[in-house]
């Protein structure tokens, strides 16, 4: 993948701002309960097997909606300067020379707080208009 942009219902997201999909899936199953992680996993399982594209289905956007608003809240708690991922992004790479790929698709808070800020969007988007969310590389 070359990065990762998200679409939800009529959300666009800025350009690769999905990237850190995975570490964000990774963040909201350790706070889920056993039935969004079963979401999770299918979402997982549909990544390992997609060649350009992963759709969510609406029913699981409603499903975890609640678990990304807090997962979403909690990293956003997390950043140095408040509102400001990419401070946040310029400080994790300070902190972590080299490792600009590692921290682009997860490891890093401030690519973690780009993607659940967008994927947030696309997941209420996608809520109240009926639709589906996107993920394309």
């Amino acid at each position: 993948m070359s990065g990762i942009n998200i679409y939800g219902g009529s959300f666009s997201g800025d350009d690769k701002s999905g990237s850190a999909f995975e570490g964000v899936l990774a963040g909201m199953e350790s706070l889920g309960s056993a039935e969004e992680g079963g979401t999770i996993a299918s979402i997982r399982a549909a990544l390992s097997e997609a060649e350009d594209h992963v759709v969510i289905e609406t029913v699981d956007v409603r499903r975890l909606l609640p678990l990304l608003r807090k997962y979403a809240a909690g990293v956003e708690g997390q950043l140095t300067v408040p509102g400001d991922l990419f401070d946040q992004m310029a400080r994790d790479e300070q902190a972590s020379p080299g490792r600009t790929t590692e921290l682009q698709y997860g490891e890093g808070l401030g690519w973690r707080a780009w993607c659940a800020r967008d994927l947030l969007r696309a997941f209420e988007t996608a809520d109240a208009e009926s639709e589906q969310v996107a993920l394309v590389w």
